[in-house]
């Protein structure tokens, strides 16, 4: 085989072991287009990888939801059940069904056709490709069962029992839907939905908006809209809950709601300099006052926070977790302002650097050496110079040498420092010309000072 020929194939071996790498990471970002030349590849290059059409949640983007379950229709009988769920598949995957190993079902069927009933992961399921199908299936028993355990991937129940419509069924956070319960039928209670809003603002780059929504609800199981949870302009980066919920970009939340307490945490954040923490003028918020706390960085910036008025916290609801903040009652329908009162150091200036100089005179009084002790504490300088006249033989910082290295700018020897809180030692000579300087260092900044009030490496006046 010639030389261009091995080339050539070469080549072709090459471009084919890359061609799946670049087209995976295409596919696998949802801000990429996949370039022209490679759509034609592109299910050849991910023919493994069964769950790339699977959208993620929030919190998780290595997790699937392979498939979306929707309302879950329960007939219970004395001597027989029957179930009847739509359920959207966007891959091939198990999908669980109503019941256990007490309580099995029979007659599966989806979209008309008979399915086998497999257990997996502990539960009665069926195994299905892409698609939109409707699940029914039956039970029999010689009497009704005390309970029935319920995917927690189900977020919607209508149950008949018995022929009477069930509207608010006694289902547990374990999944555990109770169909027998001790004594008279209770009173079926009334629709209701009580919403607590508790946030937390978290000053950084980026900004954070921690928001933990409380959600009380009786009545029947139902779809509702809860309103605007996210102030206009934020992303939202995480979503945690214990029940289906889904936010859309514009804030806007819903839920699939059963009687309890139940609990929704978000994580949204801003990268951009916010002044103003406001609802969208077209938006609704979930809540009229929302209980908001502020975690300070006094190291990065001193901000105030307007607009609200500030609350006693003992005497509210504000989870124990964030009771050490300030804490704010805000009337959502009008901004919360943040207003920047100082940037950098924080709460106060660093305090000046502190010299500790002792000195060695030569038998022939020509020369001098030097030892010097500097600390201090948040400070903002990052390279340290000699001034002129001395010369500089080691640095130790905590202990560990430091580099010497001389100053482009001035050609004065120094260090580099990388620490804020400083301890170096130094030790040096310094030739005798009749003057001293004051520190014997000039740092970084024009406008630091020596502990005597001149800038660094400026010398006294004869007699001073």
């Amino acid at each position: 085989m010639s030389r261009p020929s091995r080339f050539r194939l070469l080549a072709a071996f090459v471009v084919l072991a890359i061609l799946p790498l670049c087209i995976r990471a295409q596919t696998t970002s949802p801000s990429r287009e996949i370039p022209g030349p490679l759509r034609g590849w592109e299910q050849w290059a991910t023919w493994d990888d069964a769950d790339r059409v699977c959208p993620t949640p929030y919190r998780d983007s290595e997790k699937s939801l392979c498939f979306w379950p929707s309302r879950l229709t329960l007939d219970i009988e004395p001597t027989a059940g029957r179930f009847e769920l739509e359920v959207t598949v966007f891959s091939e995957s198990w999908v669980p069904l109503p019941g256990d190993g007490t309580v099995w079902p029979h007659e599966v069927k989806a979209n008309g056709a008979a399915q086998p009933i497999v257990e997996h992961d502990g539960r009665p399921s069926v195994k299905l490709p892409a698609g939109v199908f409707r699940l029914e299936g039956n039970y029999r028993w010689s009497e009704v069962p005390a309970r029935l355990a319920i995917p927690k991937e189900i977020g919607l129940l209508a149950l008949t029992l018995q022929g009477a419509v069930v509207e608010s069924p006694t289902w547990d956070e374990e999944g555990n839907l109770w169909l027998r319960r001790d004594g008279a039928a209770e009173q079926a209670e009334v629709d209701f939905l009580g919403i607590k809003i508790y946030a937390v603002l978290e000053d950084g780059i980026p900004l954070w908006l921690r928001t933990e929504i409380e959600l009380s609800v009786s009545g029947k199981n139902r779809e509702e809209q809860i309103g605007s949870v996210l102030p206009e302009g934020w992303k939202l980066a995480a979503v945690d809950s214990s029940i289906p919920v889904a936010v859309d970009d514009a804030g806007r939340m819903k839920a699939q709601v059963r009687p309890g307490k139940w609990i929704v945490h978000l994580d949204a954040f801003r990268l951009d300099n916010v002044k103003e923490v406001r609802y969208a003028a077209d938006a609704t918020p979930a809540v009229a006052e929302e209980l908001i706390g502020f975690r300070a960085r006094p190291e990065l910036r001193m901000v105030e926070i307007l607009g609200a008025p500030p609350v006693d916290v003992s005497q509210t609801t504000f989870p124990e977790r964030w009771r050490n903040l300030p804490v704010y009652r805000w009337q959502t329908s009008s901004p919360l302002r943040i207003e920047e009162r100082m940037r950098g150091t924080g709460i106060q200036k660093p305090e000046g650097l502190r010299i500790n100089r002792s000195l060695w005179l030569d038998e022939n009084g020509r020369g001098i050496t030097f030892r010097d002790h500097i600390a201090g504490q948040m400070q903002q300088i990052w390279r340290l110079d000699t001034a002129p006249g001395q010369d500089l033989g080691s640095v130790l910082s905590d202990g560990q040498g430091l580099l010497i290295t001389r100053n482009v700018k001035n050609g004065a020897a120094g260090v580099e420092i990388r620490s804020r809180n400083l301890n170096l030692e130094a030790t040096g000579r310094i030739e005798q010309r009749g003057e001293l300087p004051a520190s014997g260092w000039q740092a970084d900044r024009p406008t630091s000072c020596s502990p005597s009030g001149r800038p660094w490496g400026t010398r006294p006046s004869r007699g001073s």
